[in-house]
């Protein structure tokens, strides 16, 4: 599955994913993120690690937002961005844990993502864990 696809509604996923959540009470991810950035493809890549895709079918409700579509791009969907603490200020990819109301319970707004080509699928399950 790709990841970050511009073509997407990401407001329209997010509702889906809200409604969901409601019946199901799994927390949602919310993942921003842009095609052209090799950390956000190591994320992409981290989803079909198998504990990493335990993890996501057991407890959340992927959303990813495509942020833009040209290298260094990253104001497409400001406006969710803003939404959601502006999580992409940060570096992307960047990621918000929202509870099932699609409250925030934690982000990674200060970038612990921003690196993610130099790291391992354990660290994003160890975040999801721990709660930051």
């Amino acid at each position: 599955m790709e990841l970050f696809d511009p073509s997407r509604d990401p407001r329209a996923d997010l509702a889906q994913a809200r409604s969901a959540a409601a019946t199901d009470g799994k927390d949602i991810l919310l993942v921003f993120g842009a095609r052209w950035c090799p950390d956000c493809t190591a994320f992409e890549d981290w989803t079909a690690d198998p504990e990493v895709a335990e993890l996501l079918a057991r407890k959340y409700h992927l959303v990813t937002v495509s942020v833009g579509t040209e290298r260094g791009e990253r104001d497409r969907h400001a406006d969710l961005d803003a939404d959601f603490n502006h999580p992409v200020a940060g570096g992307i990819p960047a990621l918000s844990v929202l509870n099932p109301q699609g409250k925030i319970r934690f982000d990674s707004a200060d970038g612990e993502f921003a690196r993610a080509r130099r790291m391992k699928p354990e660290d994003l399950v160890r975040f999801l864990a721990g709660g930051h």
